[in-house]
């Protein structure tokens, strides 16, 4: 039987160890604000993993809020927009505006490419991986 997405986000949520690349690109993001208004606005990321990142968002988001995140397309022929991906807030700071950890909750790559291979790695690393190599997590006490 395969695990659903959202039972894949939470066994890897709970075993959080990911090696994070500092990457900066620009996201589309999608939600409702605290005071019911939906909103779309555009972000850059600080850094990134398989199944995270780390932003800061002009926009006030707490602590388990669902927003919907998309890497924006770049312009020009053959550009391709992916879907977006549902993330949940797992750390809001106030700084500059809302720094911000969100979590992937869906198993779909949300950024298409293999962030290892165009970014050098920030943190975590396959040694601190409680399940060993292949678990993929981030450590919400650190810089999502």
């Amino acid at each position: 039987m395969k695990p659903t997405d959202a039972q894949m986000a939470t066994l890897h949520k709970s075993e959080r160890r990911e090696e994070r690349c500092a990457l900066p690109f620009e996201i589309e993001m999608a939600g409702i604000d605290g005071e019911g208004e939906a909103f779309h606005i555009m972000v850059e990321t600080k850094n990134a993993s398989l199944w995270g990142c780390g932003f800061v968002s002009p926009i006030e988001l707490r602590k388990d809020d669902i927003v919907a995140i998309h890497v924006a397309a770049p312009e020009g022929p053959g550009a391709m927009e992916r879907p977006p991906i549902r993330f949940q807030v797992v750390r809001a700071e106030r700084e500059r505006g809302w720094s911000i950890g969100a979590w992937k909750m869906d198993s779909d790559d949300a950024w298409g490419v293999e962030l290892g291979t165009i970014a050098q790695p920030q943190g975590g690393d396959s040694s601190q991986r409680k399940g060993g190599a292949d678990e993929n997590e981030m450590d919400e006490s650190e810089d999502e």
